[in-house]
């Protein structure tokens, strides 16, 4: 193997770096480190010492079994230069050991051979270098490989701090809907008995009750009535919960749409304010008719979600009056192309003047051990530069932090052009009479069905099904019906399956079918929502707009 002076001589990071299109500043101080493996002593010799001249930390070993032992005894290394022809434990069974054991397996490997027999080109390694290797050649397989396993390693970091941001806010989640659902659940369970009482009352009178008994039972009304509107206004905060849960959470691939920065702003701190609540005090000054960003709405919300669970957990809690946290929306001034600035301050603990320039790099944390693996920050970056923008941050020890996210701004597109993040409500108003219609309703919660057809009785025929067989049956009886609803996701038959056979035997019905869904997407349900494109109705709905939309699809 020849090794000349031909190569570049700087450190391997910066090489990968790069490759990566990564900014110098940004890599971690330190240097990568190599095992070579190989039994001849002048080659590994000569490995070492190009290798340490190009930046590289350089282990030896002299076969397979030494290999093992110093990976066991020592720091794991960055990547393995394996020969394959070594007596005692040559590559190919030093291969076959790494790659079972759980905690070496995901060392990369490029092995190094003058065998140029087929089975020594097919070695399970990431890549193979027939010897001698021309020290280019090897430098950039070194450095291709390495970018690669850490592109790899980052995707399962993120995939890692995803879930582990998913667990933290659950807690706070459950926290939003287990409150008010508790107190929903008690009110009704108190009006179910008072208006127990007022029934038996009013059953026992035979005669014209007094004035004393007639205040009584119109008090006991009065508390129901009470307690039924403060359930009311729980269920209206799980119902929020929920709907801005989904609309952070929806997007699978990654697109690009209009968005309202300030929708966003406000669907992230609704669920982070479980965490900032006990904390500090919460301000938005959002900035009105700003125009819309181009981007994806999930990766921006969870942008603004993770820059406002850092602002809240920078704040020790027990002095919630006297901190702040304040999100800030409006044009930047004098800005070559227009663009939109989200100020993110909080009044915490602030940031040591020598590690801020830190706080974008990966895996750069000041949290504890076990509670994050400092990507936040750095994806955070990420996605910001991938909707073309920046972000910058100011910090002092003790006063606080402002972190600003400057986006471009789609600024010729109206704002009124830009789409709902939530599903949209179909139906209008209708005045005037109501044309009585039939209604067939199809869904497997048979309290649906109860509630649908309570409000719609007194102005339309409902005819309810908990299975879409069943309902079909009346379909092939030639009954007719103005309008179908149909639950996106059942059990026996799905909505997608139920569309299929309507498309497939009653055409004429697809325009008057509305799928109902409370969010709980399968991936087949949202390949055909993304195909299809059907009218959708949310749940929970409110009863005056189903009203509205039934007799409006009625009379049209």
């Amino acid at each position: 193997m020849n090794i000349g002076p031909g190569a570049e001589k700087q450190p391997l990071s910066r090489r990968v770096a790069r490759a990566a299109g990564e900014s110098e500043s940004s890599l971690p101080p330190r240097r990568d480190h190599i095992l070579v493996v190989d039994d001849e002593e002048v080659l590994r010799d000569s490995l070492r010492c190009f290798l340490e001249d190009q930046g590289y930390e350089v282990s030896l070993a002299v076969d397979g079994g030494a290999a093992l032992e110093r990976l066991d005894a020592d720091a794991l290394p960055d990547l393995i230069l394996l020969d394959l022809g070594m007596p005692g434990m040559d590559g190919w069974q030093f291969r076959l050991r790494q790659k079972d054991h759980p905690k070496l397996g995901r060392i990369p490997v490029v092995a190094l051979s003058a065998d140029d027999s087929p089975q020594a080109a097919a070695i399970s390694a990431h890549a193979y270098l027939r010897k001698p290797v021309d020290p280019q050649d090897l430098l950039s397989t070194i450095d291709r490989v390495l970018l690669e396993t850490r592109r790899r390693e980052l995707a399962r970091l993120t995939e890692t701090e995803r879930l582990a941001s998913l667990g933290r806010l659950a807690a706070g989640v459950g926290h939003e809907i287990n409150n008010p659902l508790a107190f929903v659940l008690l009110n009704l369970d108190e009006s179910i008995k008072a208006l127990g009482t007022v029934v038996k009352a009013m059953e026992a009178f035979e005669r014209l009750p007094s004035s004393l008994e007639v205040a009584q039972l119109s008090a006991t009304l009065a508390d129901v009535g009470s307690m039924l509107q403060d359930s009311r206004v729980g269920a209206d905060r799980i119902k929020k919960t929920t709907a801005h849960l989904r609309a952070l959470s929806r997007q699978v691939e990654p697109r690009r749409e209009l968005i309202d920065v300030n929708v966003l702003l406000e669907q992230s701190s609704s669920v982070a304010w479980n965490q900032i609540r006990h904390r500090a005090a919460l301000t938005k000054l959002l900035g009105e008719n700003l125009p819309p960003v181009l981007g994806d709405d999930t990766s921006l919300a969870q942008l603004f979600l993770n820059l406002l669970m850092n602002a809240a957990q920078a704040i020790p809690e027990g002095d919630a009056e006297g901190n702040k946290i304040e999100i800030v929306t409006k044009l930047a001034a004098e800005a070559p192309v227009p663009e939109i600035v989200i100020e993110i301050r909080d009044t915490g603990v602030g940031i040591a003047p020598g590690l801020v320039s830190h706080v974008f790099e990966p895996f750069f944390t000041t949290k504890p051990v076990g509670q994050g693996t400092g990507l936040g920050l750095s994806l955070s970056r990420q996605t910001v530069l991938d909707h073309g923008g920046r972000i910058t941050l100011e910090s002092e020890v003790g006063v606080g932090t402002v972190f600003r996210v400057f986006l471009p701004a789609a600024a010729t597109i109206k704002t009124t052009d830009i789409p709902s993040v939530s599903f949209t409500r179909v139906g209008v108003a209708v005045e005037g009479s109501v044309q009585r219609g039939r209604i067939l309703v199809i869904d497997d919660e048979p309290l649906i069905g109860r509630i649908i057809h309570r409000a719609l009785n007194d102005q339309h025929d409902v005819s309810f099904f908990e299975h879409a067989a069943d309902a079909m049956r009346l379909l092939e009886r030639g009954e007719a019906f103005d309008l179908v609803m149909c639950d996106l996701v059942m059990p026996d038959l799905s909505g997608p399956e139920f569309h299929d056979i309507l498309s497939a035997r009653w055409p004429h019905l697809l325009a008057r079918t509305i799928f109902m869904t409370g969010g709980a997407f399968t991936p087949a349900t949202v390949a055909f929502v993304d195909r299809v494109s059907p009218s959708l109705l949310s749940k929970p709905f409110d009863l005056d707009l189903l009203k509205d939309l039934v007799s409006a699809r009625v009379q049209s």
